[in-house]
């Protein structure tokens, strides 16, 4: 027997001394007791739990204490708010509950001593929760088998299911009144034109709950109440696939999420009503107490707050991400050779914005001017290279990692990821490779012909030998700090990914092109014609214009920020890398030591494949976990489609070996 079976019984003990009053510090106690150690693996736990229902199965008496004192518990305090709201979003505004449970977090609130879900909030630790959930269901069955519960009297039982009638009425009223929603309603106009099955499902159970009476559990029949749950249920999965179309926003992941919790907690209050014995409403009284106490703690939670409302909007977004990516990925030659032609323009672009940047660099600014023009600089020069469908090369992974992780998340068995994974990889890093040889050589290219050109026709060396030197030192793999820039780059390649697919789905959610169109007074600037033009092009394209000034601003804002704080940041990018490496060698009179040219071509790659690497690995990540792939899943996945990337170019090798 463990340690702390004394300390139960004497708990058990007390509990059956006092038979008058129920004595809710007494459960307290119990749980005290049944809680592991500060030391203690949450496994121990359910050694104390054993050594209680060892006691109260040998010992008739504690079993009548322990139902009484929790019967009382139950009774004397207001359960209606735990069994409506625990483990259920709040129905505030995101901002105001936000600003709500941050301010909780300063100044904790006062809890209402009649309420049973305050009591179980202040009874509870984050340690609970842990090893509550990780505790065996049967021994929690064992322990409600133990406590007889049809035992009980009349009173206490008709009270106990007067509770219950009130919650499933409340929660039938919440899901009626937030089924007529506007944010629903603009996705799915039909629900006020027709029978909506969340008023319907009211309508139901009100008449359920008049039947019920009348009636005992085992008249109950709640089939027709599931029917119109499972409608309900129908109707928010086919408003998440529009809104695919139509845009999401944060207050409608909110309410749609609200009423997904509230349906599940409905099922399972009608199966409880419904119960007509112990056995029946074992399973059920269980799993409502696991989801009770693991949510205890989240009530305050500003993380869980934000990654419920922000997960389905996540995923909208990788969505957008993702139907993009497709455009990155060649299928036959024909694309590849034009995905090369592609990376070739924006490989000009990008040697004449590394020019233009050591040019901004050498005038001697002040910071703030300077930082301003460097973010202009790349910000226009990343939206010209948009607008002429170039393509640079480091903003396909965060495209097409959301492809493929959306497609992976479909298929749940290793044996269809791992083939999806050998047909997707391949093509991706075909696709890659062709972007990453049009940037890098004719940004190189381009880089040294304009600063060979300048200096044979006009005498002018747009780069001294001070500068070259620290363009060289920049690339350098010798310098590690540069693969650490790098790494920055990439962050900030994902980041202009989720920008620009929340600006796809604000457009569509807004329906932006519409509102342009509508627009008169800029018909007399431009003409009609070409207002509509044009309202219909940044209608269309919002994602790719916001993502490409964001991914510019960033660019120099970082290094701005580097510079004036003292803070080691910086970007290194692999095609401004390729093109420094030019103008560097170039100011030198193509007069490198070889070693040098291979450390120099070795450090572009090495930033290429950082910047590749950190970016994908985001934005993978992130499209897996808004697919609602757990973490354990999702962490395990990224690490073998990582290893697959690595290993496809040996693998496209033994392929075309002949046999």
């Amino acid at each position: 027997m463990d340690y702390t079976a004394p300390y139960l019984e004497r708990t058990l003990k007390r509990m059956a001394a006092e038979t008058e009053v129920a004595d809710p510090a007494l459960i307290k106690r119990l749980f005290f007791h049944l809680r592991p150690g500060p030391s203690e693996p949450n496994e121990r736990a359910a050694t104390h739990l054993a050594d209680l229902l060892g006691l109260i199965e040998r010992n008739a008496g504690y079993v009548e204490a322990l139902r009484f004192h929790l019967l009382g518990l139950l009774l004397a305090k207001k359960s209606g708010n735990l069994l409506r709201d625990s483990g259920i979003l709040p129905r505030r505004g995101v901002g105001t509950e936000l600003s709500r449970r941050i301010g909780f977090k300063l100044l904790p609130p006062v809890a209402d001593p009649d309420s049973l879900r305050d009591w179980l909030d202040e009874t509870l630790t984050a340690r609970d929760t842990e090893w509550i959930a990780a505790m065996d269901v049967q021994l929690w069955y064992r322990l409600l088998h133990a406590l007889n519960l049809d035992t009980l009297d009349e009173a206490s039982t008709a009270a106990l299911r007067q509770m219950l009638l009130d919650a499933i009425n409340g929660l039938s009223h919440r899901i009626a009144a937030e089924g007529l929603d506007p944010e629903l309603l603009r996705i799915e106009p039909e629900l006020e034109e027709y029978a909506s099955p969340f008023l319907a499902q009211h309508e139901e159970i009100y008449a359920l709950l008049q039947s019920s009476l009348a009636a005992d559990s085992a008249t109950l029949d709640i089939s027709q109440a599931a029917v119109l749950l499972d409608q309900c249920e129908a109707v928010l999965e086919r408003i998440q696939r529009r809104a695919v179309s139509v845009g999401t926003s944060v207050n409608l992941t909110l309410l749609s999420n609200r009423l997904h919790q509230q349906i599940a907690r409905m099922r399972s209050l009608l199966e409880l009503l419904q119960a007509d014995s112990m056995a029946a409403r074992v399973p059920i009284l269980t799993a409502l107490f696991v989801t009770f106490t693991v949510t205890a703690n989240e009530r305050y939670s500003v993380r869980n707050l934000i990654s419920a409302t922000t997960g389905r909007l996540a995923y909208q977004i990788t969505q957008h991400a993702g139907r993009t990516g497709q455009h990155y990925i060649a299928d036959n030659r024909s694309e590849l050779m034009g995905m090369f032609r592609s990376a070739a323009g924006a490989g000009i672009i990008v040697a004449v914005m590394a020019l233009l940047k050591v040019l901004i660099v050498k005038s001697h600014l002040v910071p703030l001017q300077e930082a301003l023009l460097v973010s202009l600089n790349y910000a226009l020069g990343f939206v010209l290279v948009f607008v002429l469908h170039f393509t640079i090369a480091t903003k396909q992974p965060a495209m097409t990692a959301s492809l493929i992780a959306h497609t992976i998340a479909r298929a749940r068995s290793a044996k269809d990821q791992d083939q999806v994974l050998s047909s997707f990889v391949t093509s991706v890093f075909t696709s890659q490779s062709a972007t990453i040889a049009g940037n890098l050589f004719l940004a190189f290219i381009t880089a040294a012909l304009i600063g060979s050109g300048l200096t044979h026709f006009f005498g002018a060396q747009p780069v001294d030998a001070h500068k070259a030197v620290r363009l060289l030192a920049e690339i350098s793999p010798m310098a590690p700090m540069n693969l650490v820039y790098a790494g920055i780059a990439g962050v900030g390649l994902f980041l202009s990914g989720i920008v620009s697919g929340y600006y796809d789905n604000k457009s569509v959610y807004n329906r932006i092109p519409e509102r342009l169109a509508s627009l008169s007074w800029p018909a007399y600037l431009v003409t009609r014609r070409g207002w509509k033009a044009i309202a219909a092009y940044v209608g269309d394209h919002p994602g790719g214009i916001a993502g490409n000034l964001f991914f510019g601003f960033y660019l120099g804002m970082v290094s701005a920020f580097g510079n004036l704080s003292g803070l080691p940041l910086d970007i290194r990018h692999i095609s401004f890398s390729s093109a420094n490496f030019a103008y560097g060698w170039q100011a030198l009179g193509w007069n490198l030591p070889w070693s040098t040219v291979a450390l120099s071509a070795a450090g572009v790659l090495l930033i290429g494949l950082v910047n590749l690497m950190v970016s994908f690995s985001l934005a993978f990540y992130l499209a897996l976990r808004a697919a609602n792939l757990p973490a354990t899943e999702a962490v395990p996945l990224l690490k073998r489609t990582l290893l697959a990337m690595l290993f496809a170019p040996w693998r496209m090798l033994r392929q075309q070996k002949p046999a």
